[in-house]
């Protein structure tokens, strides 16, 4: 018998050079945003820098563990390295929530003291780091819409929403630069763009926590229905009842079931037969790759 898929065909080429270039593109994006933040004394952009860091380290943990899925399954670790995705996820979650929080503190002081933490704005500078750091990110969510649906784990994930957000957070710190620009009074635009940019990391951090809560506390997937799979699996020919079904995931791009099955009397060969055919009808519908079932006897 063939050995069971654990879904080391997600390490495809496209996954890893797209993830090649996102490293790259967000190297350069700090080092722009860190000599902004420098010269630019906002607030604003340097919580933006900061907040490059996490993504960075998600796009290095991924790629490192993608590769690590190309050698498989080991003896110690039966599964591959897949779960080391779900740490990476909420390693980059925790990163993210600390860097909203600790931003969102200094923003909330600098608004009530009316001022900059490092000095006056330049809004000159501010549009120097803004303009290209937009188009350098808008390159890195294009490269990243390359990877298929199939092959994004919990960490990637994380990464390619806060890339969507980043473009937003960009465009806000244009505006809010070009508002200093025509009017330099309006100091107060630097500490509310700083915060709205805290409040977006502080909210980005939350469903991941969540996701890599329930991958660790194996909580069937949300996006799949214990009662549909029963469905299915009843409706295959030969079986008669389902039960003692579990359904989990080792990261979010392998998810995995058992369950019991009872079939009429039959030979081996015709129970393996029912198998296949459970397996292929759980990977069609559902997505499931790793289908493990126990064949019963009808019950007396």
């Amino acid at each position: 018998m063939s050995e069971l898929v654990h879904g080391e065909g997600e390490a495809e080429q496209v996954v890893l050079s797209s993830l090649r270039l996102a490293m790259v593109l967000s190297v350069a994006i700090l080092l722009v945003e860190s000599v902004g933040a420098y010269f630019s004394h906002s607030l604003s952009v340097t919580v933006d820098a900061v907040h490059n860091i996490p993504d960075l380290i998600a796009f290095a943990v991924s790629f490192a563990a993608l590769r690590s899925t190309e050698k498989g399954a080991s003896d110690p670790f039966t599964f591959g390295a897949h779960r080391f995705e779900v740490f990476a996820g909420l390693l980059n979650a925790a990163l993210v929530l600390g860097t909203g929080a600790v931003f969102g503190f200094e923003a909330v002081v600098s608004l009530g003291g009316r001022s900059s933490f490092a000095g006056t704005v330049d809004p000159v500078w501010v549009l120097i780091v803004a303009v290209p750091t937009l188009a350098l990110r808008a390159a890195n969510i294009v490269s990243l819409d390359r990877v298929p649906v199939r092959a994004r784990d919990l960490n990637l994930k994380s990464v390619l929403v806060h890339v969507a957000s980043d473009i937003a957070i960009t465009g806000a710190l244009v505006a809010m630069g070009a508002i200093l620009l025509v009017r330099p009074s309006a100091s107060i635009a630097d500490p509310l763009a700083a915060l709205a940019i805290a409040a977006v990391l502080v909210y980005e951090s939350l469903p991941l926590f969540r996701g890599g809560w329930e991958v660790l506390t194996e909580r069937t997937p949300r996006h799949l229905s214990i009662e549909a799979i029963l469905a299915a699996a009843r409706a295959v020919p030969n079986v008669a009842e389902v039960h003692d079904l579990h359904v989990w995931a080792v990261c979010p791009t392998l998810v995995c079931m058992t369950a019991h099955v009872e079939v009429k009397e039959m030979s081996v060969r015709e129970g393996m037969a029912v198998v296949d055919d459970l397996r292929r009808t759980m990977e069609r519908e559902f997505g499931i790759l790793h289908a493990t079932f126990e064949i019963e006897a009808p019950a007396m």
